[in-house]
């Protein structure tokens, strides 16, 4: 693929994790409440449970390492951190673009879920979720921006709390 094709691909594609005006990319999550969260823990990369769109047209190898990098940053500000040994979890995610063709205007939203899985028992105990319009005209520096803004607000509560609000 022509190399220019293959960046403005990458750059579509990526623009959830692109850094846009004022809108902050919507994001939520979703944990076990009966499993403890420990202050530090391990976690490898589980790169058969990751998704990426099946399209020539995204960079897979950038936006693999894009979302790991961005991930693992904001898991270490957390006592998380990423090992190639044995972990207490396992850390995937899956990554789609859905298209919208219509008569006046035409969109494209890219959905991101990054999902926790306890290694002891198999069993997903936390999901963060976030979604957004791509963008295809953003620099790497915005995408990579608008994607660690999102990951610090889908992490902000991370690990959950087991103890009652106040």
């Amino acid at each position: 693929m022509h190399v220019r094709a293959r960046s403005l691909a990458a750059a579509a594609l990526l623009s959830l994790l692109a850094c846009a005006s004022d809108d902050a990319i919507p994001v939520s999550v979703n944990y076990d409440p009966l499993v403890h969260f420990p202050a530090t823990a391990t976690y490898v990369w589980d790169d058969a449970a990751s998704v990426l769109p099946n399209n020539s047209k995204i960079d897979r190898g950038a936006t693999d390492a894009l979302l790991k990098e961005v991930a693992n940053e904001a898991l270490a500000r957390r006592g998380y951190r990423v090992v190639t040994g044995d972990a207490d979890y396992r850390l995937s995610y899956q990554y789609a673009v859905h298209t919208f063709n219509g008569p006046d205007v035409s969109t494209a939203t890219g959905s991101l879920s990054l999902l926790l899985v306890e290694k002891s028992s198999g069993l997903r105990v936390w999901t963060g979720f976030g979604q957004a319009e791509v963008f295809v005209g953003l620099t790497p520096e915005e995408r990579r921006a608008r994607l660690s803004d999102a990951m610090e607000r889908m992490l902000v509560n991370f690990p959950p709390s087991q103890r009652p609000a106040k």
